[in-house]
């Protein structure tokens, strides 16, 4: 089991516990995230060192190196999207209600269990990965 601990903005502390698998599941989405940031912060211009040099950034609208960038890049993102879609299309709906109050929402099982009509065990049942024979 692991623990996810959230912060809001609000100074509410949340922990809830997944399974190892959906850890792994998460961490994968996170990296795969943090991939998609760093290369978004590549496409940023950083002006703070330019020292009245701006005539070495030409527009790049009509560089080629800049189009097939861009072109990998929205490619990238698309493939990353189609990944994450997919994983999550392959969990049941009550799975993907589960996922979407918790993560997206922001509520704690106790929450979700309430609004549900069931015991927070019930949750942390279904947070656990099923046995396939």
């Amino acid at each position: 089991m692991k623990t996810i601990r959230y912060e809001f903005i609000t100074e509410e502390i949340v922990e809830i516990e997944i399974s190892d698998e959906w850890g792994e599941k998460l961490k994968s989405v996170k990296r795969e995230q943090w991939k998609l940031d760093k290369r978004e912060e590549r496409h940023s211009g950083n002006f703070a060192n330019l020292d009245g040099k701006e005539e070495y950034f030409a527009d790049l609208k009509d560089d080629p190196s800049a189009m097939i960038e861009e072109e990998r890049y929205r490619d990238y993102k698309a493939d990353h999207e189609r990944r994450i879609a997919k994983a999550f299309s392959e969990l049941s709906v009550s799975q993907q209600d589960l996922l979407k109050a918790l993560y997206e929402d922001g509520m704690s099982k106790q929450e979700y269990a309430y609004s549900i009509g069931v015991s927070t065990s019930a949750i942390s049942h279904r947070l656990k990965p099923s046995e396939k024979n």
